[in-house]
């Protein structure tokens, strides 16, 4: 086969030139896919004959970019098969009616994409012929890896923080990124390692930071030869300056508090080499004492009424954080308010006692008198007798009223 590295027979031949007139119909796809260095199929079938009819000899050409198309194979019902490539170029069937002129191509290289055309010479009604685009596919080798920046090209604009290359596919294969980041994707295309091949490189570049470094995406690669995409997960390595925030402080320290810690929190990489304590007035007070990531504080006094500051320092850069405290005065004694309690429990316990006799003298004077019947007088009037129930033993006391 000869070489045609071009794809703008393509445009010469948009669709399959059907022929052949009255009854005689060959059928061929308008398009065949085929994967270099493997074979393919070539399909071409004529349509049953009518009555009185024959094929005497079937063609295969191809259509070279300039000139005249070239015969690859040939095969006549007495002399036999013919190809130009004995080794790559095999007709499927030997049908004696040659009604399938089907062409194998093996060993497929970049140069075979082409239009081919299946001719069918019969008698009487002469040549009739169809077309078929062969292309050839190359699928690409992938790789997906994160993209590291040495520590001392660092800067605070964006930067690839990932690589994804499709190497050596035909056509080029499409990369896109499956990331929540804000980043932008930089893709360009080079010559593959093959002619007529391609190579697709793809980075992904973000601001550098926390929110980065360890973070999990994926490449995605299309192309004509895969089944379905291959997507190529990515955990993110990222270096940044220190990240630095101070915690420990709740709002509810006072004077005279035995003591009080603020702890330097630091997201970094690479890892911190060194820490500074320090406040926005300078040095800090005599009561703070620097310990690495730490700042212990004992006691707590009027100097702590500042704004601490932790200066954080890695190969990337510095960073720091800043935190302001604000001192209350002293608490109450626990001592004093515990006697405020026993006063107050003393103060109701003795409440409670006095009203127990204002209670019973209340009572007893509103107890209820009874009243007592007494034999009718001479006269007409009653008598009665009040009852009363004090001491225990009643007691009359004589009343008349006139009946």
């Amino acid at each position: 086969l000869k070489s045609l590295r071009t794809p703008l027979i393509l445009s010469r031949f948009p669709h399959p030139t059907p022929a052949g007139t009255g009854t005689v119909r060959v059928q061929a796809p308008a398009q065949v896919h085929g994967l270099l260095g493997d074979s393919v199929t070539l399909p071409c079938h004529l349509q049953p004959l009518g009555p009185g009819m024959q094929v005497t000899q079937v063609t295969w050409m191809r259509q070279e970019l300039a000139g005249q198309p070239s015969s690859l194979a040939v095969f006549h019902p007495a002399r036999g098969p013919w190809y130009s490539d004995p080794g790559r170029l095999e007709f499927v069937a030997k049908s004696p009616d040659l009604l399938n002129a089907s062409l194998v191509v093996s060993q497929l290289r970049v140069e075979d994409e082409a239009n081919y055309t299946c001719q069918f010479a019969t008698f009487p009604q002469g040549s009739s012929s169809n077309s078929t685009w062969l292309r050839v596919l190359v699928q690409p080798q992938n790789t997906a890896e994160p993209w590291m920046e040495p520590p001392s090209l660092f800067t605070s604009e964006p930067v690839p923080v990932a690589r994804c290359m499709s190497t050596g596919g035909r056509p080029a294969a499409q990369i896109t990124w499956s990331s929540y980041l804000n980043g932008t994707v930089n893709n360009s295309q080079i010559a593959g390692p093959l002619p007529g091949t391609f190579t697709v490189i793809s980075f992904l570049t973000v601001v550098p930071s926390s929110q980065v470094d360890g973070k999990n995406i994926t490449c995605r690669v299309d192309h004509e030869s895969f089944k379905e995409p291959r997507v190529l997960p990515v955990n993110l390595t990222v270096f940044y300056p220190p990240e630095v925030s101070i915690s420990g402080y709740d709002g509810k320290w006072y004077l005279n508090q035995p003591e009080a810690n603020l702890t330097c929190n630091v997201r970094s990489n690479p890892e911190p080499t060194g820490y500074n304590w320090s406040t926005t007035n300078g040095s800090l007070p005599h009561s703070a004492v620097p310990q690495g990531a730490w700042l212990l504080i004992h006691p707590v006094d009027k100097s702590i009424n500042t704004t601490f500051i932790c200066s954080v320092t890695n190969d990337i850069g510095t960073g720091q954080g800043e935190l302001a405290i604000l001192v209350k005065a002293s608490l109450p004694d626990q001592s004093d308010s515990g006697n405020l309690h026993v006063i107050l429990i003393v103060t109701v316990v003795f409440m409670a006692l006095l009203a127990i006799p204002c209670a019973i003298i209340y009572f007893s004077r509103s107890k209820s008198t009874c009243w007592k019947r007494g034999s009718p007088s001479a006269n007409g009037t009653a008598s009665y007798s009040a009852v009363n129930t004090e001491a225990g033993f009643p007691q009359d006391t004589q009343r008349e009223y006139t009946m």
